[in-house]
């Protein structure tokens, strides 16, 4: 029951604390976007602190909806996975959206998460995307792998944005 509570209060916090705006990318191609993406370091959330390694698989659902696969990838070499959506809620830039998952603590508080992609490269392989609150960051990559000069650039900026890039965890298992 605490963890519960305490799963309750984090999320709901997300949604309470003062946003400020974050840059976007220009303009994202969605069917450019959409496949596996792997997560070289992120902002630990409550749903992936005993996970090594991070992947997001999207897909087309429909016009403004994408269909969200989360894998953690525990030390073990186990995974747990969750299923949801995300819908586009800018479509001048397709660069801020919605998310919601499939599970029964979701859809009774009706939880929903901000993803806005503030960074993405020209060739769609490395993205970093956040949250206004500065609470959630993940950067990624189509591969398991990131240039450290890119994973640094990419790093530096979260800082400049005023995300809390010591307390970043690098994925180590994929």
């Amino acid at each position: 029951m605490k963890k519960l509570i305490t799963l309750a209060l984090a999320i709901f916090s997300l949604n309470l604390v003062a946003a400020t705006n974050l840059p976007t990318a220009n303009y994202v191609e969605i069917e450019r976007y959409v496949g596996k993406w792997y997560t070289i370091t992120t902002l630990p959330q409550f749903f992936s602190l005993n996970c090594a390694g991070q992947t997001a698989e999207y897909e087309i659902v429909a016009p403004g909806k994408i269909s969200v696969l989360n894998t953690c990838i525990k030390r073990s070499g186990k995974t747990r996975t969750i299923e949801g959506q995300a819908y586009v809620t800018n479509t001048l830039t397709n660069a801020e959206l919605e998310v919601s998952f499939n599970s029964f603590f979701t859809r009774l508080f009706k939880v929903k998460g901000e993803y806005i992609i503030i960074k993405l490269d020209r060739d769609y392989e490395y993205v970093m995307v956040g949250s206004s609150n500065r609470k959630s960051l993940w950067i990624m990559s189509k591969s398991p792998k990131m240039p450290k000069k890119v994973l640094n650039s990419y790093i530096a900026l979260a800082k400049k944005l005023g995300f809390k890039t010591n307390k970043l965890k690098a994925s180590t298992k994929f």
